[in-house]
C-alpha cells in the first residue's frame, strides 16, 4: 500500500497492452517567445495528468481502482470517489484536441501561421509524457488603425477619447485587445448619453495581408439604421419610492407614480412613505438628476452607493425611456425597502488563549467562555446612521491560579458605535467620483479586566474617516483617544515594580492622544491568473504632538520626572509605522501557498523618549505568528534571562511560509510551514544586552521555526491545529542556537508546540 501511494507504477497492472498513463506535459517553444506565452500556453491542455497530493504523490488512479475492484460497498465508493479519480489515459483524440486550443490561443496572440507537433514518451511502467513542439513562426502587429464611422457626434467623441485606446501602433497583435476596445468604446457611448448602444453597433475589420506583418485595423460604428443615427439621451424624471409593502404590490413596481405626499428636492421626487428618512441622504447618494445627459457609470454608481447605505434589504432602479425626433429621454424609478429598523444577537463563545505570567515567566494555556450581546438600530437619527451597542462578559480560568473558585480572571466590555455614510464636516467628499463610499466612524468603549496579577480600566474614544474604492481603502483617524488605570493586585508584582521601569510604565496610569492614516489593498476581486497580493499599510501613527506643542505655546512648566502631564497623568508621543505584505498563489483547487512579510518599527521621543506604551509595542509569538513560541515569550533580540518581564519591543520583522493542501473531499486540508522573525529595542541598553537592533548582525537573533498543521474547512469557519518545533532559537548562546542538531524522539516530545485556532493565520 505505501509503496502504491507514493508512486503511480501499481497503475501499470490495471492498463491494457496499448494504454499508457499520463504523469507529465511538456510544451517545448523555438526561439523567439515572450513569457506571457510561455507561462499561458499551458492553460490550454485538453489533457493533463491526475491531480497530485503534496504536488507530486500520484496515488489517486491507484485509490480509483481499488475501489473499481470487487463488489461494490460505502468502502469502495469513498476509495473510488473520494480518494481516487479515472485515471489520465493517453489518447490521440484530447492531444490533437490541445494542438488546435494551442493553435487557437497563438491566433489570438498574433501568431496566425503556428506549426504544432506533439511526441509521446513511454517507459516501460507505462508512465507517459508528452512533448509538444511550437513553432510560431511570423508575428503580427498593430498597424494604422482607421475609424470608420458615419455619425459624426460618435466620430468626435471616439476621435476625442483615442488616447485611452487598447490599440497601439507597434504592438503585438492580441484578439484580447480587440475585446478590451469594444467595451471600452461601448463604456465611453454609454457614459455620453447613447442608452440605447450596443457591442452589436461596433466592429472591427482586420487586413492580414501586408507581407511586414503589420494588421491595418478599421473600427466600425454603424448607426441604427442605413440613415437613422444613435440618438442620445437625456434623464426627464427620478423617482425614488421608499414603501416596506413594494414587493407584496407588483403593481407599484411600474411607472413614476407620484403620490399625494411625494416632497421634490433638487428636481427629484421622494415618496418617503412611513419611513423616517431625511430624503437628502439619499439626494447625496443619487449620482444623477433631470436634464443632464444619460450615464451608465452614474446608474451604477447610484446603485452602489444606496447598497452601501446598509438600511436597505431591496434595492432595484428601474429605467423607462421614450424618444422624440430628435432626443431620447430615461426615466428613473428606485424602488426602495427598508432593512429590519432594530436587531439583537447573542453569541456564545469558547475562550482559549496563551498566557505568559509575568511574575514567574510560565507559559500557560487560559480556558474560559463568555458572551457577546450586540443592539443594531439603523437609521436611528434619521439620516441612515446605524448606531452599535456591544457588550462583552468573559471569565476564564488562568494557569497557576491563586484565588478561589475555579474562573479566577474576568473581563467586561462595552462599546458604543456610530456609523454615518458621509464624512462629517467635509461634504465635498461625499459626491467626490474618485471614491465608491465613504463614512465617518464614532465610538466609544470602556473595559474592565482582572486577573491574577492586576486591575485594569481603560476608556478610549475615536473619530475616523473611511474612504473606500474597488481595491483599495483608506482609514484617517484625526482623533483617538484613550486613558488606561491600573492597579497591581498581586503582591511578589507590587515589589517587583518598585524595582523595574518596565513594570511601571506598564501599569502607570497613562494617556495616549493619537492621530492615525493606512490604508488596505488587494487585487483578489480583479486577479486573472492563480495569484493575488494583500497589503495592509499602517502609514502613520503620531501620538502627543499636538499636546506638547500646546503646552510649550503656554510656557507650562514640566513635573519634577521632566514631562508635561494632563490631570496628574503623563501623555506619551511617539511615532509608529508598519506594513503586512500577503501574496497567495494557488497551483490548483487542491494546493496553494502563502507568504507573508510584516515589519514595523515605533520610535519614542518628547514628552516619553524612553517608552513607547505597552499597547503601542511590538510582540511576536503564538498561533499567527512564530507558531513554536507561545504568544509574548521571545525578545527582544537574543536578550534572555531567568526573571524577564519584558518581551516587547519598538522593532518587528517576520516573514512566514506556508503550503496548503487539500487532504479530504474539501473539507480536510493540512499544510507544512515556517515562521522566521523577532522583536528588537531601538536604543542600546545596557541591563538588556542584544535586546537592540543592529544592521550587520540582527539576523542572528532571528527566531526561526517549521511545523505541520490540520484545518477544518466547515465553509462558514475554519479550525485549525498547527503543530511547530525550533529550529532556531536565539535566546541560547550564540553556538547553541541551531537547536534542530539536538533533535530527536525525546526532543521533539518536549520542544513541540500545540496551537488551535480559528481562521488561516494569515
Amino acid at each position: 500500500m505505501a509503496t502504491a501511494f507514493f508512486s503511480a507504477c501499481s497503475v501499470k497492472k490495471y492498463l491494457n497492452e496499448d494504454q499508457s498513463f499520463l504523469v507529465k506535459n511538456k510544451v517545448e517553444i523555438e526561439k523567439p517567445f515572450t513569457k506571457e506565452i510561455e507561462r499561458n500556453i499551458t492553460k490550454y491542455y485538453r489533457l493533463k495528468p491526475n491531480r497530485k497530493f503534496l504536488l507530486f504523490l500520484n496515488s489517486r488512479p491507484y485509490f480509483y481502482f481499488m475501489g473499481s475492484r470487487g463488489k461494490d460497498n460505502w468502502w469502495k465508493r469513498f476509495e473510488r470517489n473520494s480518494l481516487g479519480e479515472p485515471p489520465a489515459l493517453v489518447d490521440s483524440l484530447y492531444l490533437q484536441a490541445t494542438t488546435q486550443s494551442f493553435k487557437n490561443y497563438l491566433r489570438n496572440m498574433g501568431y496566425y501561421y503556428p506549426d504544432i507537433t506533439y511526441s509521446v514518451k513511454v517507459n516501460k511502467r507505462k508512465k507517459a509524457t508528452v512533448t509538444y513542439d511550437v513553432k510560431l513562426n511570423k508575428r503580427y502587429f498593430f498597424g494604422e488603425y482607421d475609424l470608420q464611422i458615419s455619425d459624426k457626434d460618435i466620430y468626435d467623441l471616439v476621435s476625442k477619447n483615442m488616447k485611452e485606446s487598447f490599440i497601439r501602433t507597434g504592438y503585438g497583435f492580441k484578439t484580447e485587445m480587440l475585446l478590451k476596445e469594444q467595451d471600452r468604446l461601448v463604456t465611453l457611448l454609454h457614459n455620453n448619453g447613447y442608452f440605447a448602444i450596443s457591442k452589436d453597433f461596433v466592429d472591427f475589420d482586420a487586413d492580414t495581408s501586408s507581407p511586414d506583418g503589420f494588421v491595418k485595423l478599421g473600427l466600425s460604428i454603424s448607426n441604427k439604421e442605413d440613415t437613422i443615427t444613435h440618438k442620445k439621451y437625456y434623464i426627464k424624471e427620478v423617482t425614488v419610492d421608499v414603501d416596506k409593502s413594494i414587493l407584496s404590490n407588483q403593481s407599484s413596481l411600474s411607472g413614476n407614480e407620484l403620490k399625494p405626499d411625494t416632497i421634490t428636492i433638487d428636481s427629484i421626487h421622494y415618496n418617503m412613505g412611513q419611513y423616517k428618512l431625511n430624503p437628502n441622504v439619499l439626494g447625496r447618494n443619487i449620482q444623477f438628476e433631470p436634464g443632464e445627459v444619460y450615464a451608465q457609470q452614474k446608474f451604477n454608481r447610484t446603485y452602489s452607493r444606496l447598497s452601501d447605505l446598509s438600511i436597505f434589504r431591496f434595492i432595484n432602479i428601474q429605467t423607462r425611456t421614450s424618444e422624440t425626433k430628435d432626443s431620447g429621454f430615461v426615466n428613473y424609478n428606485i424602488k426602495l425597502i427598508p432593512s429590519v429598523k432594530y436587531a439583537f444577537t447573542l453569541e456564545p463563545q469558547a475562550i482559549t488563549s496563551d498566557q505568559n505570567n509575568t511574575i514567574t515567566n510560565q507559559n500557560s494555556r487560559n480556558y474560559g467562555v463568555a458572551m457577546l450581546a450586540q443592539y443594531t438600530n439603523r437609521n436611528i437619527f434619521r439620516n441612515a446612521e446605524i448606531f452599535q451597542l456591544s457588550f462583552r462578559s468573559s471569565f476564564e480560568a488562568q494557569g497557576s491560579r491563586n484565588t478561589s473558585g475555579f474562573f479566577n480572571a474576568t473581563e467586561q466590555s462595552i462599546t458604543a458605535s456610530i456609523i454615518m455614510p458621509r464624512i462629517l464636516l467635509f461634504p465635498s467628499f461625499d459626491r467626490s467620483t474618485i471614491f465608491q463610499n465613504t463614512r465617518t466612524i464614532i465610538s466609544t468603549s470602556a473595559i474592565y479586566e482582572v486577573n491574577v496579577n492586576y486591575r485594569r480600566t481603560v476608556f478610549t474614544s475615536g473619530l475616523n474617516y473611511q474612504f473606500n474604492k474597488k481595491l483599495v481603502s483608506f482609514n484617517f483617524a484625526p482623533a483617538e483617544i484613550s486613558f488606561i488605570r491600573s492597579e497591581i493586585i498581586d503582591q511578589t508584582l507590587a515589589e517587583q515594580s518598585e524595582k523595574d521601569i518596565f513594570l511601571q510604565n506598564l501599569f502607570s496610569n497613562n494617556l495616549i492622544l493619537n492621530s492615525r492614516i493606512g490604508l488596505v489593498y488587494s487585487n483578489k476581486p480583479i486577479a486573472k491568473g492563480l495569484s493575488f497580493i494583500y497589503l495592509k499599510w499602517d502609514a502613520l501613527e503620531i501620538a502627543g504632538n499636538l499636546l506638547t506643542a500646546i503646552n510649550a505655546a503656554l510656557g507650562t512648566p514640566k513635573s519634577d520626572d521632566g514631562t508635561y502631564k494632563i490631570a496628574g497623568v503623563k501623555y506619551f508621543q511617539y511615532a509608529k509605522t508598519a506594513i503586512d505584505f500577503r501574496y497567495n498563489t494557488i497551483y490548483d483547487e487542491n494546493n496553494a501557498t502563502v507568504f507573508r512579510l510584516f515589519t514595523g518599527v515605533a520610535i519614542p521621543y518628547g514628552n516619553t523618549p524612553e517608552f513607547v506604551p505597552f499597547e503601542r509595542r511590538f510582540f511576536t509569538g503564538g498561533v499567527n505568528s512564530l507558531r513554536a513560541w507561545r504568544p509574548r515569550s521571545i525578545g527582544p533580540g537574543s536578550f534572555a534571562q531567568k526573571d524577564q518581564l519584558d518581551f516587547s519591543g519598538e522593532i518587528k520583522l517576520e516573514a512566514n511560509a506556508e503550503f496548503r493542501f487539500n487532504l479530504y473531499n474539501k473539507w480536510l486540508e493540512g499544510a507544512v510551514f515556517t515562521d522566521a522573525g523577532n522583536v528588537w529595542a531601538v536604543k542600546d541598553d545596557l541591563k538588556s544586552p542584544g535586546a537592540n537592533f543592529r544592521f550587520k548582525d540582527f539576523y542572528k537573533s532571528v527566531a526561526w521555526d517549521a511545523g505541520v498543521g490540520l484545518r477544518l474547512n466547515l465553509s462558514i469557519f475554519i479550525i485549525r491545529f498547527d503543530f511547530a518545533v525550533p529550529l532556531h532559537d536565539p535566546t541560547f548562546v550564540e553556538s547553541e542556537r541551531w537547536v534542530i542538531k539536538k533533535i530527536d524522539s525525546n526532543w521533539l516530545l518536549n520542544n513541540t508546540n500545540f496551537n488551535f485556532g480559528i481562521g488561516y493565520p494569515f
